[in-house]
């Protein structure tokens, strides 16, 4: 039996924000780091807790389960009916398993990769941020292989090979919100998921879909500037790199949910600037100081274009020029050292 991909985006309701007045489960309080997209899941049947009243956002998920969250609220009761009544391809998975029909209608919907690619599912293995992000991306029709692959940057400590398989979905995960970086400099890619994780970052991308993570993108986008100030401050360029690629991702995803704001557009032109900057400093690591120069000259080229975009990013776009002269006359002086 044969299902037409799912109609992610038809099928999901798209409501107001607004959440009871009262605590929907007694573990989870207003100041806990999933509450808000708790509540919102649950006003639109998307979670559940459980029998006691508790959601237990600290308990691990399973594969089975994560793909059930995502799968359940765009699908129909008849395609539900039909793919209980159709035979698994997956060896490891039994026709009356209660998964099963979540399975294979993500498998037809090309959400999760079936035979020959992959024999088996592995529902009771825990289920890692980035299998959970690719399903969640696939599942709204995303097309994370492609949105800006011209950026293939190192985004962290742990996501520096470019080639690696989920590459392209921890880049789309910034640029979405999904994923921000953590304290320790990393984005753990393999970290195995709590219930409240899984909610926040399905949370945050259907956010993202309705246009309303723009200002957590440009808010991202700025605290990855900070980031690059601070380290290249304490000389090290490869964190700076880092922060730089996030940050001009996070600008781009912004542009891409809201391309005609005059704010966003600018953010774009800002993050580029740094990223200039940040490649000018390499630059004058490797003694390539000609290349420096230019890149400084870039830098500030940026900073005047995001100006012209929006008047509010004057003082920081400053700032990027005075950074970039700065960079220049260093540049020159070694230059002119070396050529005595």
């Amino acid at each position: 039996m044969k299902f037409s991909p799912l109609s992610l985006l038809t099928l999901l309701v798209i409501p107001t924000i607004g959440f009871a007045e009262e605590n929907s489960f007694s573990d989870l309080p207003k100041d806990h780091y999933a509450y808000e997209a708790v509540e919102y899941l649950k006003s639109q049947n998307i979670i559940s807790g459980y029998e006691d009243g508790t959601f237990q956002p600290e308990k691990s998920v399973n594969r089975a389960e994560a793909l059930k969250i995502i799968v359940a609220p765009l699908i129909t009761e008849e395609q539900l009916a039909q793919a209980k009544e159709a035979n698994t391809v997956y060896t490891d998975i039994e026709n009356d398993s209660w998964f099963k029909p979540y399975v294979e209608l993500a498998r037809a919907a090309s959400i999760i990769d079936g035979p020959p690619k992959k024999e088996e599912f592995k529902g009771g293995d825990p289920v890692i941020k980035v299998e959970f992000m690719k399903m969640v991306q696939e599942a709204f029709g995303a097309k994370p292989k492609t949105a800006f692959s011209e950026i293939k940057l190192p985004l962290s400590q742990d996501v520096t090979n470019t080639d690696e398989w989920f590459y392209p979905y921890m880049r789309y995960g910034i640029s979405t919100s999904m994923i921000m970086i953590s304290g320790e400099g990393t984005l753990t890619p393999a970290k195995q998921l709590t219930r409240g994780e899984t909610a926040v970052i399905l949370y945050r991308y259907i956010m993202y879909e309705q246009k309303r993570r723009t200002q957590a993108l440009l808010s991202e986008a700025e605290s990855e500037i900070l980031i690059i100030l601070s380290f290249l401050e304490q000389n090290d360029i490869n964190e700076a790199e880092y922060a730089s690629a996030r940050a001009l991702i996070a600008a781009r995803g912004a542009h891409a949910a809201k391309p005609d704001e005059s704010i966003v557009q600018g953010a774009v032109k800002i993050t580029e600037a740094f990223r200039a900057l940040v490649r000018g400093y390499r630059s004058g690591v490797n003694k390539d100081f000609e290349e420096t120069v230019r890149l400084a000259g870039e830098a500030w080229n940026l900073s005047d274009r995001a100006i012209e975009k929006n008047s509010e990013l004057t003082d920081i776009a400053k700032k990027v020029q005075v950074i970039s002269k700065n960079m220049a006359d260093s540049a020159r002086a070694k230059t002119g050292e070396a050529s005595e």
